[in-house]
């Protein structure tokens, strides 16, 4: 074979034979797993898998479409207006996606881009997008993943969905995200353990569940310890830094103002330390501030911000793997065995802008 000829053939695309010779398996047994007919034992399915990710095996999706009636299209619908949040979970998505060989669509709907609190959500135009003929599937983030509409007119037309955050609703089992009861719980038992008994909260906005529960998380572990929230120490954000630097001046302006914050996001944590310097309160010495994310914020302000670490790129992975695998088992009539709802870890990220309390005495 002359050079030419053998460069041809190692720069060319990866095919089904290719994987087939790799997986020591037939050609129709590959073709089987990528077109999700089923009946192929899981333990051939992980094997074609791990050779398919070898060889860089990228399947022609028009092809696929012609003989699967798949389209091979997700649709992600978002309404954050949190683009840093969004962000890290559209690349997440996206490397998922290039990875199983499927297309994923954006639709930001409402108030997106946080300019217009009031923008109406066109239901009319999510219903002629949510539809089989056009995706195999749909994933929904928060705060679109608590509409109520959407999400009806999602279970009528039987498209397979993943929600990221809230619990599993009726007819809308798959879901993705982190236990924000228990990191919320654990963040504040840092602070308490750093001496801290006058606490204060800034909470997100009353349309995500994730405040609500990272809100009893923090209830939670201030009553183990026999401690009180004083009403004045509970605030109201919109999990961007301005309100959090509202609050925040709120909190510190009081009479007997707390000695630790926590923000239930980093963009909030941010305005509070912003909040404090402008006061002259010096943190850590003086204020604890915590925040819940590891957003890219975090890392840039000073002090390095004390978090929770929240994967969002291994979360909107993980959504893509769980809506491509619900779809290929429910074709296989084995989706019932599918485990619907996946807690990945998360992490205390200790930084600089929590201490122990001035006042605490060993």
């Amino acid at each position: 074979m002359n050079d030419l000829v053998k460069k041809r053939q190692e720069n060319r695309p990866a095919t089904i034979a290719d994987v087939a010779r790799e997986a020591g398996v037939s050609p129709m047994t590959v073709s089987r797993v990528i077109n999700g007919k089923g009946n192929v034992r899981q333990a051939t399915v992980d094997k074609i898998q791990d050779a398919i990710a070898k060889v860089n095996y990228r399947p022609n999706i028009g092809a696929r479409r012609l003989s699967s009636g798949k389209t091979y299209q997700f649709l992600m619908i978002f309404n954050n207006p949190n683009v840093a949040w969004t962000g890290e979970l559209l690349v997440g998505m996206m490397h998922a996606c290039h990875n199983i060989g499927y297309h994923l669509l954006l639709e930001g709907v409402g108030d997106y881009e946080g300019e217009d609190p009031g923008a109406p959500i066109d239901y009319d135009e999510l219903a002629d997008l949510v539809d089989l003929s056009r995706i195999d599937g749909v994933i929904l983030p928060p705060p679109i993943c608590f509409d109520r509409q959407l999400l009806e007119i999602i279970k009528q037309k039987n498209v397979p969905c993943v929600r990221i955050a809230g619990a599993p609703v009726r007819g809308i089992r798959l879901r993705v995200g982190i236990d924000n009861f228990a990191a919320a719980y654990d963040i504040t038992d840092h602070l308490i353990a750093l001496g801290h008994t006058n606490l204060a909260i800034i909470k997100g906005p009353e349309n995500f569940a994730a405040s609500a529960l990272r809100f009893e998380g923090f209830k939670s572990a201030i009553r183990e310890h026999g401690l009180e929230i004083p009403e004045e120490n509970v605030k109201f954000g919109q999990f961007d830094v301005e309100t959090g630097h509202a609050c925040a001046r709120e909190l510190l302006r009081q009479p007997n103002p707390p000695t630790a914050i926590f923000a239930s996001n980093d963009e909030m944590a941010a305005g509070a330390l912003a909040a404090a310097q402008e006061m002259k309160i010096r943190v850590p010495d003086e204020l604890s501030v915590a925040g819940f994310d590891d957003a890219p914020i975090a890392h840039s302000v000073w002090p390095g911000l004390t978090t929770v670490r929240q994967p969002l790129r291994a979360i909107g992975e993980k959504s893509v793997e769980l809506l491509e695998e619900y779809v290929r088992r429910a074709r296989g009539g084995s989706a019932d065995a599918l485990r619907p709802d996946v807690l990945l870890d998360y992490e205390l990220r200790i930084r600089q802008s929590t201490a122990r309390c001035p006042t605490f005495d060993d």
